[in-house]
């Protein structure tokens, strides 16, 4: 196992390792890398869905996501991301967010699983909100301290690739985290910026809670990584660390991933202030 730390604390590469078969002390090796660096990013990955599921399941229970309606054929705990899906293809760019910050006990890790990948575009960035909550000035920090904020399914324009249906709006419907929340298993605090998804901070109203949005995501831009894929490459994030989003890239080329992810344990799976 070769590690690269990529950025200051923010995303590590690893290079001399098979998923499929990782386990043991070298599985718990990788584990802390990531969790210190919050991204990993193993390279030359050849897996199928097995494979890719028995790595996941051998760091936390598996993950699923909500909405059910985008699931395909497949296993449920694999997601097949597509732009070659005539129903719901991924297209265009896509949106600052940490994934299923709407649900009461958000998804720890993503791990993304790259296999088709355009020739222009279609870079997945990751912003370090480690970095950013530590970055803050002392008036803006005092906006953001022991307040929460409002995670929504379903943000007004803010459209999603396949719209829920009503039954699952309304067993979601919007819930409320802790907008600076501690790391499940380290000392250290993190902003929980999920803009796609946030409706309200705190009191205020809603063009004041977008507008102090909009000022940590100015911050938050400046903890930036921008990972360029190459087939084989298989990215992890810690989802109480990190924020992503997804570059554009051309209609006609394809690109193709697959997605899994698993959770905390039960007893840490809601988020906690900091």
């Amino acid at each position: 196992m070769e590690a690269t730390v990529l950025q200051d604390n923010f995303a590590v590469q690893i290079d001399g390792v098979d998923l499929s078969t990782l386990d043991g002390d070298g599985l718990a090796e990788a584990k802390q890398l990531w969790m210190e660096n919050k991204i990993a990013i193993f390279t030359g990955q050849d897996l199928n869905d097995d494979g890719l599921l028995a790595f996941t399941e051998r760091l936390g229970p598996l993950f699923v996501h909500v909405q059910q309606n985008i699931l395909g054929d497949g296993p449920d705990e694999v997601m097949y991301m597509s732009s070659m899906d005539a129903v719901a293809p991924v297209a265009g760019d896509l949106a600052w967010h940490s994934d299923q910050s709407y649900t009461p006990g958000p998804v720890f890790a993503t791990i993304l699983y790259g296999i088709t990948i355009p020739e222009d575009g279609g870079n997945t960035l990751f912003a370090d909100l480690a970095a950013t909550y530590e970055s803050l000035p002392d008036d803006l920090r005092a906006k953001v301290d022991n307040v929460k904020a409002c995670y929504s399914p379903v943000k007004k324009g803010r459209p999603r690739r396949r719209p829920m249906k009503d039954d699952q709006i309304d067993e979601l419907s919007d819930i409320w985290h802790p907008l600076v929340r501690k790391h499940p298993y380290l000392d250290r605090k993190a902003l929980y910026l999920s803009p796609n998804h946030m409706t309200n901070i705190g009191d205020l109203s809603e063009e004041d809670s977008d507008a102090l949005l909009e000022e940590l995501i100015i911050h938050a831009s400046k903890f930036v990584y921008s990972h360029r894929w190459t087939p084989g490459d298989v990215i992890m994030w810690d989802n109480t660390q990190v924020m992503h989003r997804r570059d554009s890239f051309p209609s006609t080329q394809p690109r193709f991933h697959k997605r899994t992810g698993f959770h905390l344990p039960d007893e840490l799976r809601t988020p906690v202030a900091a």
